[in-house]
């Protein structure tokens, strides 16, 4: 795993303080391979061709001091929201997937930390979003909904883009 985003994400836990951890998971299924949906969702920020509130994806790279290279991301929300950066803490190719963990932005929460995997489904492809995280200046109900409503927005996002 990558230093400098296992430090930030750390550094993000600590300040968080002792709290229980809120999760979310939403799934869809997909109408192509799970290759073609990987094709689709699995460059970093690729997000800002399928996630209907991602205005534009802003991709940055930074280096430890061992020459470890994280990849930042900064979404710029549609509706003048705000940009949120989020730093991507692990890429595995072969299972589909990565993860990532929230650094800053328009966001109710602290310490989140989210994957997004494809698995095969038959002929088709399921998509999985899941995070852990804590509520911030909201309650735990409403931080789950809002989450929640991010996941399902972009999980149709995708499906409307592999039906293509």
């Amino acid at each position: 795993m990558k230093r400098i985003a296992l430090a930030m994400i750390g550094a993000a836990l600590l300040a968080a303080g002792p709290a229980r951890a809120l999760e979310v998971t939403r799934s869809r299924d997909m109408p192509a391979s799970a290759e073609a949906v990987w094709a689709l969702v699995g460059d970093f920020c690729a997000i800002q061709l399928w996630h209907p509130q991602v205005e534009r994806c802003i991709l940055s790279a930074d280096d430890d001091d061992d020459g470890i290279r994280a990849q930042i991301r900064g979404l710029v929300v549609k509706g003048g929201l705000g940009t949120i950066v989020e730093v991507e803490t692990v890429r595995d190719e072969k299972n589909l997937s990565y993860s990532y963990g929230f650094i800053q932005g328009p966001l109710p929460v602290r310490g989140y930390n989210a994957t997004l995997a494809v698995r095969p489904n038959g002929s088709g492809a399921t998509v999985i979003w899941s995070a852990t995280f804590e509520a911030q200046g909201m309650s735990d109900a409403e931080a789950v909904a809002d989450i929640a409503g991010v996941f399902e927005t972009g999980l149709a996002g995708i499906a409307r883009e592999a039906s293509r």
